[in-house]
Order: structure tokens, then sequence, then C-alpha cells
């Protein structure tokens, strides 16, 4: 159904598109031989010559070589982008295998045939550990319809039973919430909203687990200047204070800096927002953080950092070092 003077202009961009790129020039008759090749039809070089000037009036980005051919340079991605994006789809374990396969090959598709070889490793997609949620584009785009509208959302939410079958929490239990934002952190996909104001004014639900949405048009959003404790809610702040994407209160913690090179994951986990002073000779970090990632974090980091302060937590922490012990025969 191509016809071969309305459609050359498109054709021959989509040839440029495919096979040339910064190190791949095509001569005109190399573009002449793509197009009758792939589409059976036959273009003069004049008029292949019209329509790469035309396309560089329209600004396309279409160079000549230092040896002769042409070549579109300017994509909507280059190289570094669509490295960078790539690898954040193969990190990223809020997608299952074959949707992050499918969506790489779609941001790959804005390079030439050249260079989408060089991502060849899009193969091990399947291979991460990840989520086998086949819901979260879905239910994502129901979040953003839903917050658009101002209207809640009502969900059930997945879990595991014992024998590690998935099952769904409170016997199936619908539950309704004012969706606020929706974040991504380490690899997962969270809604910020408010559930039940009684139990705290924020919440937070893995997006991976949540199933059956529907947008609960009788249902208007809690404006989360109404909400008691969140009238001055910052969702930089909030991320900032919760590493984990747990609930809980913030708390402020003085940490004992034991190994001063491991400044750099203070710096890599709470940025600027950890200040570092010195006292009596013995190097102290101070930060405000939600206070069931910092017990967690301090897990991690316990050869490292020292926490000081506040006694409930460095209770709390004891308590458990105590029982680990006990665990494992100390």
């Amino acid at each position: 159904m191509l016809d071969g003077k309305k459609s050359s202009i498109l054709l021959v961009l989509e040839i440029l598109r495919e096979y040339s790129d910064k190190d791949h020039f095509l001569t005109q008759q190399g573009i002449i031989d793509k197009i009758q090749s792939r589409y059976g039809l036959t273009f003069e070089r004049k008029s292949i010559s019209d329509c790469i000037a035309l396309l560089q009036e329209l600004d396309y980005e279409i160079e000549k070589g230092p040896r002769g051919g042409y070549a579109l340079i300017g994509r909507l991605l280059d190289p570094t982008e669509v490295q960078f994006v790539t690898d954040a789809l193969f990190s990223s374990k809020a997608i299952n295998g074959k949707a992050a396969a499918d969506l790489s090959k779609s941001i790959q598709s804005t390079l030439s045939v050249y260079q989408r070889a060089n991502y060849r490793y899009i193969y091990k997609t399947p291979q991460i550990n990840r989520t086998d949620s086949k819901e979260v584009f879905w239910a994502i785009d129901t979040m953003h319809e839903a917050m658009k509208k101002g209207k809640r959302i009502s969900f059930q939410y997945k879990t595991y039973d014992e024998h590690g079958n998935q099952t769904l929490r409170n016997d199936g239990y619908r539950y309704i919430v004012s969706p606020y934002y929706l974040v991504n952190s380490n690899g997962f996909y969270y809604l910020i909203c408010n559930y039940r104001e009684k139990y705290r004014p924020i919440n937070v639900f893995r997006v991976d687990c949540m199933t059956n949405l529907e947008i609960e048009e009788g249902w208007p959003i809690k404006p989360l200047s109404t909400i008691k404790g969140a009238e001055d809610f910052d969702i930089a702040k909030y991320l900032n204070e919760h590493l984990y994407m747990l609930d809980g209160e913030t708390v402020d913690a003085t940490l004992r800096v034991d190994k001063p090179w491991a400044i750099q994951y203070l710096r890599d986990w709470f940025g600027n927002k950890a200040r570092l002073v010195e006292k009596n000779g013995v190097l102290l970090a101070k930060i405000r953080c939600n206070e069931n990632s910092l017990f967690f974090w301090i897990l991690q980091y316990g050869d490292e950092f020292t926490l000081l302060e506040p006694e409930p937590l460095v209770q709390r922490l004891r308590e458990h070092i105590k029982q680990q012990s006990k665990k494992y025969g100390g």
C-alpha cells in the first residue's frame, strides 16, 4: 500500500534511523538498496537527495560522512542515555522479566541496529530475582488516573503463607486509601497514601503486592493538609528519612563514626543531611531518620558506626543482638 512519492521522506528517515549512526554512513545508493530490499520500492538518487535536504531543513540532525554517505546523528535518546535506562531496568525488581525485556527493546529501538548490538545481554533479564507481578504498569496507570480525578483507590494485598504460597492478606480484605505519591525505592514501586488516621497519618504499600485495584468514584481523596500529623508533609524530606520505605516514627539520632572511610556510606544514604561534628576527639554523625529504617541500617553498617542515641533505639538494638547471639549459640 506504500506510495513511493508520498512515502519517500518517511522511508528515507526510517532507513537512516535503522542503519546509520556516527560510525556508519549510508550512501544514496545504499539508501536506495535498503528501501528496495525492505519495501520493494525503487527511487532515484535525486529523490533521495531531496528527501535528505528536506529532513535537514526540518531540523533532523543528518550529517555527511568524511568519506561520503549520510547518517542520522541526532536521536531521541543517545547511547549513554539508553545504557543508563537499560541498566536501571535490569536492576529494578519492580517489573517482571518479560516486561523489562520488552521495555528495553522499545527503548533500544531509538538506536541503529549496530548500536543495539551492544545490548545483547538483555537475555539475562528473566534470570534476575524480581517480582512476578504482571499488573504493575496497569496499577500505576490506575493510580495516576485516581489521583488525577481526586478519588481514592481500593485493593487487596498479596502476601505469603507459611508454605511459601501466595495468598491475600487478612482473607482478601480490601484496603481503601487516599493515594498521594508513587515512588521507586530500592528497585520497587511504593504508594505513599493515607489509610486510617487513627493508626498513622502516612502509610506505604508496595505496588507489586497490590491486586484487583479499583478507583472508588464515590470516595474523594482526603487532602494531606487535613490529616493530623501530615499537614506540612514534604515528600523529599519523607524519602530522605525513610531509607527502606518502612512505617514508623522519625527520630533524631547520633552515631559514632568508628571508621572514617565509611563516611561515604553516610553520604550515599543521607546525603548532606548527615551532619558531622567532632566532640572530645570523637567523630559523630547527627542524622534524622525513620526509626525502623535506622534500626536495619545500623545492623547493616554496625562495624563502621555505633548508635549512641536515642536510647530506646539503642536498647532495641541491644535486645536484638542478645537474641541473635542466643540463636546462634553465642
